[in-house]
């Protein structure tokens, strides 16, 4: 087996919140209110040799905002979703949504259903809307299920659209956001990783097959982070998926790039794992950690938002 080392970029969000002096006074109901909402998407420093992947990863295509009040309790017909113009997207993006004041919790959700298409959608957006947590700590520990979109990324595609979360806790006041009142900075994760992958062929064999072990395609909305796994469905278990087809001859090097969802393993058990197959049907497997695989406590998990830059050589 070939140790190997995954170096990663982990980027929080950024949060941002200003308190008015306009705020609801204990005991009164809170007021629907309108409030400018500023996103952006985090700064990655590790780039891939092509421009075109960052390109599709930083862009904002559609958006949702729930609300979540003081209490934790979702608030009831304030979950907006909103389009934003032109094809392409955009890098950032200001829209104006009208929630409740007072203290809550502000939960944006962006990507869900870019496509090329007006009909076709990446997420069933009914069923997500149906299957909302009434409360925040059940959302803390909600998963999206990104397999359909997984499965489609391959050596010879990239996403159209990386799906994204982020939040702002703060207190909302009665005031107008045209006056710079109740502006809401949030910078969006990814809720993907990328893994950029390098293979250094110094075999006498053509290396013909990799495949993906305990691979991920669901992902909390929220960064986890408690110790607890992810539940057993949560990863790919179609061979189909997880399989891809090389050509890399002897002596020869390739570059690839695959996308998956974060993998909180917590221990070898359900580490990600990648196994390479040669015409020889001979085999070569390797671990994505962070940092050496022969480290005492070695970090298995797979973070969001984080390139993993990997070079195998076999």
């Amino acid at each position: 087996m070939k140790r190997i080392a995954a170096y990663i970029l982990i980027i929080s969000a950024a949060l941002a919140c200003n308190e008015k002096p306009d705020l609801p006074q204990a005991g009164q109901e809170p007021a629907l209110t309108t409030v400018s909402i500023n996103l952006g998407t985090a700064e990655e420093l590790t780039k891939a040799n092509t421009p075109l992947i960052p390109d599709v990863e930083n862009l904002i295509h559609d958006v949702w905002v729930i609300q979540f009040s003081e209490r934790g309790v979702l608030y009831t017909g304030v979950d907006k979703f909103y389009r934003t113009n032109g094809e392409d997207g955009a890098r950032l993006l200001t829209l104006e949504a009208e929630v409740m004041s007072g203290k809550s919790t502000i939960c944006i959700l962006a990507n869900l259903n870019k496509t090329k298409t007006s009909t076709k959608t990446f997420f069933d957006i009914e069923s997500l809307q149906q299957s909302l947590p009434d409360n925040l700590p059940q959302f803390k520990n909600t998963l999206l299920d990104m397999g359909s979109l997984i499965h489609h990324i391959n050596t010879n595609s990239k996403p159209e659209a990386i799906p994204m979360f982020g939040y702002w806790e703060g207190s909302i006041g009665a005031g107008s956001p045209t006056l710079g009142d109740n502006n809401l900075n949030v910078t969006l994760g990814r809720m993907l990783c990328r893994v950029n992958l390098t293979i250094v062929n110094t075999s006498s064999e053509r290396i013909k097959e990799l495949k993906f072990t305990n691979a991920s395609n669901k992902a909390y909305y929220f960064p986890q982070i408690s110790s607890n796994s992810l539940p057993e469905d949560a990863y790919c278990t179609n061979p189909d998926a997880s399989t891809f087809a090389l050509n890399l001859s002897p002596g020869s090097i390739g570059t690839i790039y695959f996308y998956w969802a974060p993998n909180f393993c917590y221990g070898e058990e359900n580490a990600t794992m990648m196994t390479f197959r040669d015409d020889a049907e001979k085999t070569y497997s390797c671990y994505i950690t962070n940092g050496s695989a022969s480290e005492e406590n070695c970090d298995y998990n797979m973070y969001h938002n984080c390139n993993y830059t990997i070079t195998v050589t076999i």
